[in-house]
């Protein structure tokens, strides 16, 4: 017989699947709702019904406390079995395609959440473009969540409500007291997404200008299955070695991305999650992209966005990059310290509902 003191909570932990990012935020956000007598009820399944791989599901880190459902008709039945249950909205990027967001069928769950006495709790969102929402209506039930927590102040801005905090992959990582010094650190990591232009030979060049200036030896890698034949081109276009990962299971996939980190002085990327986790491994993110709108949002969070750019300013970046590798750290332990404060009012809040008593029968 299920324990009905116990505390549900109802998560929704899909992403792009092939998507080392996608699962770290994810599992950091996960990470930070763990607390005593709580049962996790998640659902994995995309917006078309597709389920996540065993690859994906192995980055998420779920615990024997974690309960999948195959159907969203059964996760929000079992979720909500109890009253006075937590209702997690999922993190990472939203893209509103209707007038009203969330749609009408998820507002009427927040709604019903809200009927039976829960909470709901709406923490790492951050919106694609944030400049084309002037005419999208977010419903009440998401803009006045119990905790209500955007991922970069763009986003905030342009949707007029919420508080910000830095994206949940902060979170994990290696403590900075334990990053491998500058002289351990061999590479610089090149690590580009496979659906945007190729950058010309001037980019190149200013790459392997940054590596000599850094007396560093240039690596790829693919934190996304998809950009592995672009690591794959770039490690030939600049002279450098790919450092290809024996799985693309996240688990695996993880260790290897974060161990070539944690030798690398700086990663260059377009990918958020190659400089975010970089950053939390000790290399210096340098955001350099055809179109860097999302990764300057994300860095200027935690203050590390004056070296993201497009691909024209890499010259101006290798430049300036000395007088910034000494605030690395600091704005790293800033970042989860926010984290860490935004997970402790979710924990109150959490704690203030009390599941209803043990009933007998």
């Amino acid at each position: 017989m299920p324990d009905e003191s116990q505390q549900n909570v109802v998560i929704h932990l899909s992403g792009q699947d092939d998507n080392l990012g996608d699962s770290v935020l994810r599992a950091g956000l996960f990470r930070a709702l763990q607390g005593r007598n709580r049962a996790f009820h998640v659902y994995v399944r995309d917006h078309r019904g597709m389920d996540q791989s065993s690859d994906y599901m192995a980055g998420l880190n779920l615990g024997p406390n974690a309960l999948l459902h195959e159907t969203r008709s059964s996760w929000l039945a079992e979720g909500s079995r109890t009253r006075k249950a937590v209702h997690v909205f999922n993190a990472g990027e939203i893209n509103p395609q209707q007038r009203l967001y969330p749609a009408s069928s998820r507002t009427r769950e927040l709604e019903a959440v809200r009927s039976q006495g829960g909470a709901i709790i709406v923490a790492g969102v951050g919106l694609k473009n944030p400049d084309q929402v002037s005419n999208l209506r977010f419903s009440p039930e998401f803009q006045t969540a119990d905790i209500m927590s955007w991922r970069d102040y763009g986003s905030r801005d342009a949707a007029g409500f919420g508080e910000v905090n830095p994206d949940w992959a902060f979170l994990l990582g290696a403590g900075t007291d334990s990053w491998n010094p500058t002289g351990n650190r061999p590479y610089l990591t090149v690590t580009l997404r496979f659906d945007r232009p190729y950058p010309d030979r001037d980019w190149l060049l200013g790459v392997r200008n940054i590596a000599e200036q850094l007396g560093a030896s240039l690596v790829t890698v693919a934190q996304v299955a998809r950009d592995a034949p672009r690591a794959v081109r770039l490690a030939n276009d600049l002279n450098a070695k790919y450092l290809g990962a024996s799985s693309f299971n996240h688990s695996a996939l993880q260790e290897h991305i974060r161990d070539v980190f944690s030798q690398s002085l700086a990663v260059i990327s377009d990918r958020a999650h190659g400089l975010i986790i970089g950053a939390t491994e000790g290399a210096f993110p340098i955001g350099s992209g055809s179109d860097p709108q999302k990764i300057k949002r994300l860095m200027e969070t935690v203050g590390l966005g004056d070296l993201v750019g497009s691909y024209t300013e890499i010259n101006k970046f290798g430049k300036a990059l000395p007088a910034y590798l000494n605030i690395l750290a600091p704005a790293v332990d800033s970042a989860r310290d926010k984290l860490n404060r935004l997970a402790v009012r979710m924990q109150a809040l959490m704690g203030s509902i009390e599941p209803p008593a043990h009933i007998k029968h």
